[in-house]
């Protein structure tokens, strides 16, 4: 479904609308708008020990967590401009409460990641309810949010896991990733056009497995999602993966992702590949990619320079870091962010 970001936003009587959205994506561009250096935030996944503490398994704590509320004081503290949540903590059903909490920390929510149920999503009965997603997106914007991407939750394909391409190997095509993946595609179409009616916008976040992913013609997963989803459907690229999934993929590159599909991105997850054959050591910090045993650099490196200009012009609003590692406390988060200030983000 190959049609222009103004003529979908025309057909649905949404020009007005589209245009009250805050950023220069997922909807018609208008010129001059959106800020020439992305803004730096965090996806809090990557501190969710160090809020929320840990555990044994006779239920002992043996990390107490410093809450959200001074999570927050802290990663602002950093030099952070927002946050991307996954998971609300006390605030799970108080968003006038989160909201306050931001809002004393200085921070700005720039996203949220559910499963695609929360979109309204049934992908083993094959049926869509909006009223679920008016409901999560009442529940988002009530914090001041309105970006709600799907990392991975319901998007499997018949036959795939998490770990789909992660070694190399793509999966097998089948008539039952053709059909799958086709019918997501209309849902995310359908929820997008009512997501807009209320005010947010929903979107795909990748790993490898989207690339690795093949259809009977031989198109990967990703592709076949952006190429035939509106403009509207935002896409959150995590350039650590796409960098991994370029190692066995001819031509996947983060670049080449906002070349194909573009504005469609107010987020990109600013992640560095510790993924790759031979990498035994990893500390997820920004600009520090996977070594092998060692400690020689043999992870392919996320090319940053290159990047970051893709993404200005493109009209990126924030570089969402993600750590996967030290979730018990700062010693990622900081050196990662102190890196981006580095390379002219804010």
């Amino acid at each position: 479904m190959n049609v222009s970001r103004r003529e979908f936003f025309s057909s649905l009587g949404l020009g007005a609308a589209a245009v009250a959205l805050p950023g220069c994506v997922c909807r018609p561009p208008m010129k001059g708008c959106g800020p020439k250096k992305a803004k730096i935030a965090l996806q809090l996944y990557s501190l969710h020990k160090y809020i929320g503490g840990v555990k044994d398994k006779d239920g002992k704590v043996i990390l107490e967590g410093v809450g959200l509320d001074k999570a927050l004081e802290n990663v602002a503290a950093i030099g952070f401009k927002g946050v991307e949540f996954a998971g609300y903590y006390q605030y799970a059903n108080n968003p006038k409460g989160l909201k306050a909490a931001l809002d004393n920390a200085g921070l700005k929510a720039c996203g949220t990641h559910v499963s695609n149920a929360s979109y309204g999503f049934d992908t083993k009965a094959w049926t869509y309810n909006p009223e679920v997603l008016k409901k999560t997106c009442d529940f988002n914007m009530s914090y001041g949010n309105n970006l709600i991407i799907c990392p991975g939750g319901g998007n499997f394909p018949p036959g795939c896991t998490w770990s789909t391409g992660q070694g190399g190997e793509a999966g097998k095509p089948s008539q039952e990733i053709d059909d799958f993946t086709k019918k997501l595609t209309e849902f995310y179409n359908k929820a997008a056009v009512d997501a807009a009616k209320m005010g947010c916008m929903i979107g795909l976040h990748n790993h490898t497995w989207e690339h690795a992913i093949r259809m009977q013609d031989g198109t990967s997963f990703w592709d076949y999602f952006f190429s035939n989803t509106n403009a509207n459907v935002c896409m959150e690229q995590d350039v650590g993966w796409t960098t991994c999934a370029g190692d066995f993929i001819e031509g996947v590159t983060p670049m080449a992702q906002y070349k194909k599909y573009p504005h469609r991105s107010p987020t990109l997850h600013a992640k560095e590949n510790g993924m790759g054959k031979g990498v035994k050591q990893f500390d997820a910090i920004l600009g520090q990619p996977g070594c092998d045993e060692n400690g020689v650099r043999c992870a392919t490196p996320v090319a940053w320079d290159d990047l970051i200009p893709v993404t200005e012009k493109d009209g990126v609003q924030w570089y969402v870091v993600e750590c996967e590692r030290h979730f018990e406390d700062l010693s990622a988060v900081l050196p990662s962010y102190n890196f981006l200030k580095a390379k002219g983000l804010n």
